[in-house]
């Protein structure tokens, strides 16, 4: 057996969390770009001479493409992240968490230290 199902239920929790942690990152990341544009919009408009201001428009370009690339990351994990927040999915997620500590302390039981020796052989 590869896997014990212990394990995998843990690693599906685990990618739940994570999942939801990304999708934070990525919705600060577009915040934070967000609020760039204002300071590139000012930078320009008081630019001293047209290089300024193309050095300025590529800041601002580049800005932009972040900020897409933070869009498309929320966007990639924003149905999870609905997923995990909606309160009708809360107990759900604390029985699979009960569903995982069974399982493992059942593991545990049945395999005690086998498991880790026949691992590190």
């Amino acid at each position: 057996m590869e896997k014990r199902p212990g394990e995998i239920i843990t690693e599906f929790l685990n990618f739940l969390e994570t999942a939801d942690r990304e999708y934070g990152s990525a919705y600060a990341d577009v915040g934070k770009e967000d609020s760039r544009v204002q300071t590139f919009l000012h930078d320009m408009e008081f630019a001293p001479s047209g290089k300024e201001r193309n050095k300025i428009a590529t800041r601002l370009q580049q800005s932009r493409r972040a900020r897409r690339k933070g869009k498309d990351r929320v966007q990639l994990y924003g149905k999870i992240h609905d997923f995990l927040t909606d309160r009708q999915n809360q107990n759900l997620l604390k029985a699979l968490r009960r569903l995982q500590n069974e399982q493992v302390t059942v593991e545990k039981y049945l395999f005690g230290n086998r498991e880790f020796k026949n691992r590190v052989d």
